[in-house]
């Protein structure tokens, strides 16, 4: 029953440790993850498209750079580059190579040579073409289908923009990049011959090399680059596969692919009208991220193990110290007074199972002590029984008794016994060891009569008691020693002096007050101390009477009763008793 107890204990325990820490913490946790997930997210997308806004500014700085340079080239001069490059368009080798050269002069010149030119190109109309840098891998015929070229033929004199997933040229130094295609085809009042088709720059776009770079890092997933039509005209890494079926307009799209999740997110570039798509899965989004649960996780699994200790060392140290403590209160409960708990846990209870150890011997002491002082009381009131009328006593009246029965005619023998069987009526009438005043007086009265006998009326009493205490209920015999004190002590080698014994009785508030006075010889202080010490022999007669009083009287009323005597020698000796009223003479 015991082990049961304590589990249940421990059971409340970790259910309230369960319910008021842990479910809270992982709560708290779980949302925080979570948040923390959005966060990392959110921060992943957004170096993202700071990345693509990196992508389209440097993209629409070059398609307007290189459409900048073109118009230059073109009209520089009054349209001088035009007209050179018109008379390329010659039969007379000769006279070609003499421009060409010139238009090479011109345009080193108008252009200022920068790497990212790749090529520049006049087509003619008579299907001719004269190179300024470069030669192109281009076909004519793919070039002349390419949307910006016939767009540039379609609108003279405006520039036209193109884009072409790779390198124009033979150079394998701008191998795998982004090239920007200008056109720009002039009108009569430019080509006044009307021999020039096309005038095109191919510039290599550094948004080529910043999309490689950044696909590097798989934070940042896959860039590519499309048209209006959504149609991707750049993939370095080959990757528009992972482009999910359904085109959302959304500038932020998650969708599942092949069982992967995936996060397409896209910025439009305003001046080329182009997008800049990039494909991410959520496994690198979440790689930092999860880095970081797992951290938390394992901060989280280390504070539950220290919950864990410290619950284990909190029962150990407290709550099953308690829980020992509160099983010997109930040992104690059922009148095992034996109990000892051990000592254990904190200092504070050790403490407090010290107390509980002391009080339980102390209790155990306490019963001792009361059993005994029962079993006192018991032999005092037996004692008290063997002592009130001892053989010496009966001895004398029994001679007397015999005397006056040779010298008289019989009468005073019928009335010492029947003095002598009042006296013995009241100390075995009964087991109770009350009875009222009244009937103490009429036993002291019985007990007189043959004193009186014994000493020839040496001595006299004056009874001065209160009715109002007659029916006041008091221990057996308690007057008949002090009365007997007085008459043999204290009025022994009286001479001719009469002896006078005065019982006075009052009762105040809650309290009977009983006086025996006498007017003998009276006692010493030595002697008072010697009668009412409580180391009586049985020979001396004198202590056993009064000490059986005091020791009746304390061990019925405690410390709510009080004996004390007072003698002055030569003049009197004065015993005051005062008892508390029981209730029973109210009754009555």
């Amino acid at each position: 029953m015991w082990m049961n107890k304590k589990q249940k204990l421990k059971a409340s325990y970790y259910n309230s440790f369960f319910a008021l820490i842990v479910i809270p913490i992982l709560c708290i946790s779980l949302l925080a993850i979570f948040i923390l997930r959005a966060q990392m997210v959110d921060s992943a997308v957004l170096n993202i498209r700071r990345a693509q806004d990196n992508i389209a500014s440097v993209l629409g700085n070059e398609v307007k750079d290189v459409s900048l340079r073109l118009s230059h080239f073109i009209y520089v001069n009054d349209s001088e580059i035009v007209r050179n490059a018109a008379r390329t368009n010659s039969d007379d080798p000769a006279e070609k190579y003499h421009y060409t050269k010139i238009l090479t002069e011109s345009f080193n010149y108008a252009m200022v040579p920068v790497q990212d030119i790749l090529s520049a190109v006049f087509y003619m109309k008579s299907g001719d073409h004269t190179y300024m840098k470069s030669d192109i891998i281009l076909n004519p015929d793919q070039l002349k289908t390419s949307e910006w070229y016939k767009e540039a033929l379609s609108e003279p004199n405006v520039v036209k923009v193109g884009f072409y997933d790779y390198s124009v040229t033979n150079s394998r130094k701008n191998a795998y990049t982004l090239t920007i295609a200008a056109g720009m085809s002039p009108g009569p009042d430019v080509d006044r011959e009307g021999v020039i088709e096309m005038a095109s720059l191919f510039v290599s776009s550094q948004a080529g090399r910043l999309i490689k770079e950044y696909n590097k890092e798989s934070m940042l997933g896959t860039a590519m680059i499309a048209d209006k039509s959504g149609h991707v005209i750049f993939d370095a890494e080959d990757t528009k596969d992972l482009l999910p079926e359904r085109i959302s307009e959304e500038e932020q799209f998650s969708y599942r692919l092949n069982g992967k999740r995936y996060m397409r997110v896209v910025t439009a570039e305003p001046v080329t009208g182009l997008s800049i798509i990039s494909v991410v899965s959520y496994d690198s989004l979440t790689r930092s991220f999860n880095r970081t649960a797992m951290i938390l996780i394992g901060v989280m699994l280390l504070l539950f193990l220290l919950f864990y200790l410290f619950s284990s060392y909190f029962l150990k140290s407290i709550i099953e110290p308690i829980h020992n403590t509160v099983e010997g209160m109930r040992m104690v409960e059922e009148g095992n007074l034996e109990v000892h708990v051990q000592p254990k846990g904190q200092a504070e209870l050790r403490l407090m199972i010290h107390s509980f150890n002391s009080m339980t011997r102390r209790l155990n002491s306490l019963m001792a002590e009361n059993e005994e002082q029962q079993q006192k009381k018991h032999k005092a009131e037996i004692q008290a029984l063997q002592s009130q009328i001892n053989p010496h006593f009966l001895v004398n009246s029994l001679n007397s008794i015999r005397f006056i029965a040779q010298m008289s005619k019989y009468e005073s023998i019928a009335r010492m016994a029947e003095a002598l069987i009042k006296i013995l009526s009241g100390s075995f009438r009964s087991n109770n060891g009350f009875y009222t005043l009244k009937e103490e007086l009429e036993v002291l009265d019985s007990f007189i009569y043959l004193m009186k006998i014994r000493y020839s009326d040496g001595f006299d009493i004056v009874y001065q008691v209160d009715d109002a205490c007659l029916l006041a209920y008091v221990p057996r015999l308690i007057l008949q020693p002090v009365v007997e004190n007085s008459i043999v002590h204290g009025f022994d080698a009286m001479m001719e002096e009469m002896g006078t014994i005065w019982i006075v009785g009052e009762r105040k508030e809650e309290y009977l007050f009983l006086e025996i006075r006498d007017n003998g010889k009276g006692m010493t202080r030595e002697e008072i101390s010697s009668l009412l010490s409580d180391h009586a022999k049985e020979s001396e007669r004198r202590k056993i009477g009064i000490h059986n009083v005091r020791t009746r009287l304390s061990l019925n009323y405690g410390e709510r009763c009080s004996f004390v005597m007072e003698s002055k020698p030569g003049e009197y000796t004065r015993t005051l008793i005062r008892i508390p009223l029981s209730g029973k003479e109210n009754e009555t």
